[in-house]
């Protein structure tokens, strides 16, 4: 427990003690002393007695008990970070129920500091208020959070030490506009869910590793819950009551999250928060994570560079979103691309410069704007490529197929464990979708969570094949092989490589060259560690732009950064070969007999 002095300005006043000694005791300014006094006096914890003589007297009136938190002894597994100036330790250990166990462990305020605190939340707010135009875009409200975060802890520093202010500002923002305790495990980058189910159950977490895993966190009571979901929804400009009791919106920081509030949810009021990778999944990170092989990404990208319309689909939480997150990054950057999404979930990387991300909003009916109103705005944008959030209703299949029927290159997800499934659905009802919009669908891509263990596959990558009579169905290209963990090269394309051949005139032979060269180019990435986002972009923006220079620099394995300073090196060279031409010239000029 972190005490202040405030905490033992409380023990002092146990035994009464007036202002100038505690301000002498505790090595504060008595106007100070004072400040606090007045304030927790309020909250009915000091009493201030005024003598004819002499300094005022202190008492204490109301004992507060401490939170206590003990730091596990045995456990499996520990991380450390930090959140908004907050250590953090999470602790994993096997509990009574022989599960995996979550345990964050942070600096807990003295229970006075905390009460100091709590009475000043009003003025602290009053000081540093939310005008509109901090909301109208994610970034520019995650960019102001920093500003109220030293706003914050300019006014509470004269009441505490310089050594404890990182830690009681970290407590107070993330209580004043964050979401509490949750902040803590919005800071572990392995966690991909954050569940509240209701305040008498402790707060559950998925992992990456271990799954979903109770925690020591528990919010207070059901009020807290629908205050932090009152909160996420006003930084969205939405609204969640008893009369509107769901929210699905996105955080400042890009994760998604999703409330209910009794009686929608009977055992009590939720919130669940989908993490997203604060660092976006790559092709590269994908086949390092044996998430998909070097063949089926080079097949990936080209399918992207020559405009195949694509859907991914999967299971829940099988790496939908991220797959095809991952395929955007392949786009030219000569592209303009337009994203339609419910929630903004697909993060484009730097050298995709000319991008409109476009949302959804259903929150109010009579100004709902739906996937097909922004559809028809966004073809008056002039787009190359149209990317589609998840697909789930008849309406926005149709809004779908209307897309790949403009002409424009279209990818978007879907709920279906395999791509014959998928086409059973779309075109069955109660979607019914006709089979002449249906074989707009180019390629599918199919991803898998294996339930024993918790691994993220691409399980096949199919065509759909036009048959005759307008029946449909798929020719499986590669697949994944759950037994062995090995993918397989199934089937040949048929319809694939006869499209390539007609909008680019390349031959069998030709696009099978070019998939190896795509091939040896993640290859040549994989080994020069060429894995995130910067990193990937930077690639893409050479290999359609530079295309020759990144061809030697894979032949001969060497970095980018190797050729920039070959570059730099020879530029210099050619610079002092002009200064010393200059020079020459001037000399012989000099030596000319004047006339």
């Amino acid at each position: 427990m972190l005490s202040t002095k405030i905490d033992e300005l409380a023990d002092l006043a146990r035994q009464a003690t007036t202002m100038v000694s505690a301000a002498a005791k505790l090595g504060m300014k008595p106007d100070i002393i004072d400040y606090i006094v007045h304030v927790l006096e309020k909250e009915g914890i000091f009493s201030t007695t005024y003598p004819a003589v002499g300094s005022p007297k202190i008492m204490l009136m109301k004992t507060l008990v401490p939170l206590e938190d003990v730091m596990p002894k045995k456990f499996d597994e520990k991380v450390s970070f930090s959140v908004n100036g907050l250590p953090v330790d999470i602790f994993i250990y096997r509990d009574v129920e022989r599960r995996p166990y979550y345990h964050s462990y942070y600096p807990k305020l003295g229970p006075y500091t905390l009460a100091f605190l709590e009475a000043m939340k009003p003025e602290i707010a009053k000081d540093i208020p939310f005008e509109a135009h901090y909301f109208l875009t994610p970034e520019r409200m995650q960019a102001y959070l920093p500003e109220i975060r030293e706003r914050i802890k300019k006014r509470i520093t004269p009441y505490f030490d310089e050594k404890d202010l990182e830690v009681i500002t970290g407590t107070l923002f993330i209580s004043m506009y964050g979401m509490g305790d949750l902040e803590i495990l919005m800071g572990d980058m392995d966690l991909e869910e954050v569940a509240v189910n209701t305040s008498t159950q402790p707060v559950s977490v998925y992992h990456r590793k271990y799954g979903w895993m109770k925690t020591n966190i528990t919010l207070p009571d059901e009020e807290s819950i629908a205050n932090v979901a009152a909160q996420i929804a006003r930084r969205v400009g939405e609204q969640i009551t008893i009369s509107n009791p769901i929210l699905d919106a996105f955080l400042t920081s890009g994760d998604r999250a999703c409330a209910t509030l009794y009686p929608a949810s009977t055992k009590g009021n939720t919130i669940t928060i989908r993490k997203f990778a604060k660092e976006p999944w790559t092709t590269v990170k994908l086949i390092k994570g044996h998430t998909i092989s070097k063949e089926m990404g080079a097949f990936l990208w080209q399918a992207v560079h020559y405009e195949m319309n694509m859907m991914v689909t999967g299971g829940t939480a099988s790496g939908k979103t991220s797959m095809l997150n991952t395929l955007t990054h392949l786009i030219p950057n000569y592209q303009r691309v337009v994203t339609i999404e419910e929630v903004r979930e697909l993060v484009l990387p730097e050298h995709l410069w000319n991008w409109v991300p476009l949302l959804t909003r259903t929150a109010v009916k009579e100004n709902a704007i739906t996937m097909a109103d922004l559809l028809t705005a966004s073809l008056r944008l002039r787009p190359d490529r149209v990317i589609l959030g998840e697909i789930r209703t008849r309406d926005e299949a149709e809004v779908l197929f209307d897309a790949m029927h403009t002409g424009h290159s279209v990818s978007a997800t879907f709920h279906s464990d395999s791509a014959a499934q998928m086409l059973r659905r779309l075109l069955e009802p109660p979607f019914e979708i006709p089979s002449t919009e249906v074989e707009a669908i180019q390629l599918i891509v199919v991803q898998h969570r294996d339930r024993r263990r918790n691994l993220r596959r691409t399980f096949e990558i199919s065509e759909v094949v036009p048959g005759t009579g307008g029946k449909l169905t798929t020719n499986r290209l590669f697949m994944w092989r759950p037994r062995t963990d090995t993918f397989e090269r199934t089937n040949a394309p048929r319809r694939y490589i006869e499209n390539i051949n007609l909008y680019t005139g390349m031959t069998e032979r030709e696009v099978l060259s070019d998939l190896k060269e795509r091939e040896n180019i993640l290859g040549w990435m994989f080994k020069q560690d060429y894995h995130n986002l910067k990193d990937v972009g930077e690639v893409m923006r050479m290999y359609y732009n530079l295309h020759e220079d990144l061809m030697k620099l894979v032949d001969s394995n060497k970095k980018i950064g190797d050729m920039q300073t070959q570059q730099a090196k020879a530029e210099e060279s050619d610079s002092e070969d002009e200064e010393a031409g200059k020079k020459f010239k001037k000399a012989v000029k000099a030596d000319r007999p004047k006339k």
